[in-house]
């Protein structure tokens, strides 16, 4: 009776695992639209991308170690034109290297990860966004990583996530608790293997986030953009099972990726240089 309690149980998780496969294979996307170039030269070296969950039309970006600022942009999203410059304080960029919104108890927070440092920040969105400004309400957690990283998203419950790149070996991906948030000490993370994806780099993946709604993910490396289904809440399962990669913009070094404030469409930020400004790309659900 046991075993056969087991069969059914192991053929009945086939059966959901081959129906998520479909519904994930089904999900699909339009090529690139680039919306804009930001002409702003403040941003020189975008690492990073994040919608607002609560201005809208606004997204968030930051320049990485070539320009060691504790400061986020917001930035139009119909445009790419910069609105306005937050401070954090206190914060230190030492290397930020991915940006994300998520909950924080019941307010929106935006959260930054500093490699070098090994240290999750987070403050609270603003109340308003139209004159540049200093964020003082800002926590920060430093992790037991002793690795590089380059991608952070945070999940529908405020639990924060990175995966480890630089590396030609596994890769571990983190999970950092919303409960351990007020802890004065070095905090451990959940980890597991980031299960093998093709197409990787040592310095992959580049970005990632996770729809408002807490259903959808997006891991970017410099060849496509990974995409999930999130099963019943957890993401450190779901990205074992079935994945679709989507298009991205192969012929720029893109560092930022972040669905929309809706959760349907995602954008793409291209890094720039001494020469060319970072671009804004969106790519329209099918």
């Amino acid at each position: 009776m046991f075993v056969q309690a087991r069969t059914v149980l192991n053929i009945l998780f086939q059966f959901i695992l081959l129906v998520h496969g479909l519904e994930c294979r089904g999900v699909s996307f339009e090529d690139e639209k680039r919306i804009a170039n930001m002409q702003d030269h403040r941003v020189t070296y975008a690492a990073g991308l994040a919608a607002s969950r609560k201005h809208r039309g606004v997204l968030y970006t930051h320049n990485d170690l070539y320009r060691q600022e504790p400061f986020v942009y917001a930035i139009n999203e119909s445009n790419a034109a910069i609105i306005s410059t937050l401070r954090l304080f206190p914060a230190e960029n030492q290397n930020w290297e991915d940006i994300a919104v998520g909950p924080c108890g019941d307010k929106s927070c935006i959260y930054i990860g500093d490699s070098t440092q090994h240290k999750i920040y987070r403050v609270e969105e603003p109340d308003y966004i139209y004159t540049d400004q200093i964020l003082t309400d800002v926590s920060a957690v430093k992790i037991n990583w002793n690795y590089t990283f380059a991608s952070l998203m945070v999940d529908r419950h405020g639990n924060v996530f990175i995966v480890q790149s630089h590396t030609n070996d596994n890769r571990l991906i983190g999970r950092l608790a919303a409960s351990q948030w007020n802890s004065t000490h070095t905090v451990n993370l959940v980890t597991t293997n980031l299960p093998h994806l093709p197409h990787m780099r040592d310095s992959d993946p580049k970005s990632a986030d996770i729809s408002p709604d807490g259903a959808e993910l997006l891991l970017l490396t410099h060849h496509t953009a990974f995409y999930w289904k999130i099963l019943d809440d957890s993401v450190l399962t779901s990205i074992k099972h079935h994945y679709t990669e989507l298009p991205t913009k192969t012929s720029k070094l893109v560092k930022g990726i972040a669905w929309d404030a809706q959760g349907r469409n995602y954008y793409e930020l291209s890094v720039g240089d001494n020469t060319t400004t970072p671009s804004l790309y969106i790519y329209h659900r099918l």
